[in-house]
């Protein structure tokens, strides 16, 4: 990643650009946030999404002018690139972006205009998000994946009236939002003439009970017989999850690749080498990935990527880190993993045990007994100094349980 991908601003730094009607930005105009980094990189779910934003036919200068809004020049030069040296779309010399540094090469094309791509991109679904992935902030007001979809099921189904009532909408943003029906992202609910921020407010307010599975931030906000499990302690995340506490055929059973759990029920331990294991409720397991993209220039000092576990219960049984590492010489690499309770375990020592393989076991360091939701943390040094390369994401895959 160049330095000037670096300073990419956060699709959060600029949430008043979402409004109703907001005008294009000019890559000149704000400089002072262009200070505000994030990491929207070729082959991580916002880098695709603005690529294949990018790539589609139906994406034409009065798209990039109008609805995302870039500015005019911004707008042309992408269109342009796209067109090819002959000046024509769809003849034998168009092209197509394929990585996030092809777009940021653009003239014109500043950190302003990437981030504006990016909120456009998760606004309109493009982005492949977790449930509690921020999704934009429209009109003041920030919605993640489950709250918009929440939103949105009210919004195409219910009357002027319940509308009104029952959901806190104005008159008129309710006749407004009846007459342009159906929606099929926020990013239209959020930008349709009529509905401010107060009746947006209300509409998340009044949805605001999760089903199962969907984030939460106490009792309050999961539906009636769920209860909202694994918000870290070290509020590295306001969010856990909303998670049936019932009793299930089947739980705590053993278990083996040959006699799979019920349904609902998840077999423990056989991802850390065991031939039997117990079977717990799904919850108790999850994946969680980090697309960091980070540089291994010939590190002698340890690079770290860090990312959130919630939702879980309360303490790791099984740990399995899977890489997606490029290196010229990766046999030089010591990678650590670190739990959120400060406890290490040397994951993966490469003087000494060679290439890392893409999937790691955790079998030793971390104990069993040590919190599960919070931070972690993948560390990776070069010792020798030797070789270069990239960790473009990493992903943990957990299952938990009451201590």
């Amino acid at each position: 990643m160049t330095s000037r991908l670096r300073r990419f601003l956060s699709f959060s730094s600029i949430p008043f650009l979402l409004s109703c009607g907001a005008a294009a930005v000019s890559d000149n105009a704000v400089p002072a946030l262009a200070a505000q980094g994030q990491e929207l990189a070729t082959g991580t779910p916002a880098g695709n999404g603005v690529v294949s934003f990018l790539n589609d036919p139906s994406t034409t200068f009065s798209v990039l002018d109008t609805q995302v809004p870039l500015n005019s020049q911004a707008a042309q030069s992408i269109i342009d690139w796209r067109e090819g040296p002959d000046g024509v779309l769809h003849t034998g010399d168009d092209r197509r972006f394929v990585s996030i540094e092809q777009v940021a090469a653009l003239n014109q094309v500043g950190p302003v205009a990437l981030s504006l791509l990016e909120m456009y991109a998760r606004g309109t679904g493009r982005v492949e998000l977790p449930v509690d992935g921020a999704v934009g902030t429209f009109q003041g007001v920030p919605f993640n994946v489950a709250e918009a979809r929440r939103a949105l099921a009210v919004v195409n189904a219910q009357s002027v009236g319940a509308l009104q009532t029952t959901y806190g909408l104005s008159a008129v943003a309710a006749n407004a939002v009846v007459a342009a029906r159906p929606f099929l992202h926020i990013l239209k609910l959020g930008r349709l003439p009529g509905v401010d921020g107060t009746s947006l407010q209300n509409l998340k307010t009044a949805t605001r009970q999760g089903a199962e599975g969907d984030p939460c931030t106490g009792a309050t906000t999961c539906q009636s017989g769920l209860a909202c499990e694994g918000i870290p302690g070290d509020a590295s995340s306001p969010y856990g999850r909303c998670v049936t506490t019932a009793s299930l055929p089947g739980d705590s059973a053993a278990c083996s690749l040959f006699v799979p759990c019920q349904a609902g029920l998840t077999c423990h331990g056989l991802a850390s080498g065991a031939t039997e294991g117990w079977c717990r409720p799904a919850w108790m397991s999850g994946e969680f990935t980090a697309y960091s993209d980070l540089a291994l220039h010939g590190n002698t000092t340890p690079q770290s990527s860090w990312q959130s576990v919630v939702g879980q219960a309360t303490v790791p049984e099984d740990i399995t880190v899977e890489l997606d590492l490029v290196h010229n010489n990766p046999s030089k690499l010591v990678l650590t993993l670190e739990d959120p309770g400060g406890e290490t375990a040397l994951l993966w020592d490469g003087p000494n045990e060679g290439t890392p393989p893409k999937r790691i076991p955790v079998t030793r360091g971390i104990p069993r007994d040590g919190t599960i939701n919070g931070l972690w943390k993948l560390h990776v040094v070069n010792p020798s100094g030797v070789g270069n390369g990239r960790l473009r994401e990493w992903m943990l895959k957990l299952t938990s349980r009451y201590d």
